[in-house]
């Protein structure tokens, strides 16, 4: 063994590796840009989980019978699922009733907060919540296959008697 391999201490070579990683990387602006995003998409995530997550959980999990008749008619028997190429999903098999937003965040197990999805978009969407933007797309969309008078906005949970605003009186 040389002298020079037997000074070298691991921490010396670590340091080494990161400090030549780090000149690569921030010697390519893009590499930054792409790092600075997936980090900023990753902090959103993670407080989106933390704010949606602090709710109360509905104490009824899953839909009943007669819940899941309903939105399943209510759909057209179709899976609500829309794309930005190809539209609404066309499965019409093996249709689940979805919390919107989600149970395990905070979603009422109610017919206001559900929709027909198939398996496979069911299973995609996981426990994500929607952005406030997307219920909004979703009501517009639902006024064109809701039979008429059925509402179409979709409550994330119902408010709290605290939160009902009641009429001042005059």
């Amino acid at each position: 063994m040389t002298a020079t391999a037997s000074a070298l201490e691991p921490s010396d070579v670590f340091g080494d590796v990161v400090s030549g990683v780090l000149h690569e990387v921030l010697g390519r602006p893009w590499l930054v840009a792409l790092l600075a995003v997936l980090v900023l998409v990753k902090v959103v995530g993670v407080v989106r989980a933390v704010v949606h997550g602090r709710h109360p959980r509905d104490p009824v999990r899953r839909f009943s019978r007669t819940d899941r008749r309903v939105v399943l008619d209510r759909a057209g028997h179709r899976c609500e699922h829309h794309s930005l190429v190809d539209g609404r999903c066309r499965a019409t098999e093996d249709l689940q009733a979805d919390h919107v937003h989600p149970h395990s965040r905070g979603g009422t197990t109610a017919v206001e907060n559900a929709q027909a999805l198939c398996r496979r978009h069911n299973e995609r969407k996981s426990a994500r919540v929607p952005w406030d933007w997307q219920l909004r797309r979703l009501a517009r969309r639902r006024v064109a296959y809701f039979p008429p008078g059925v509402p179409t906005a979709v409550v994330r949970r119902p408010q709290r008697p605290s939160e009902v605003t009641s009429p001042t009186p005059a």
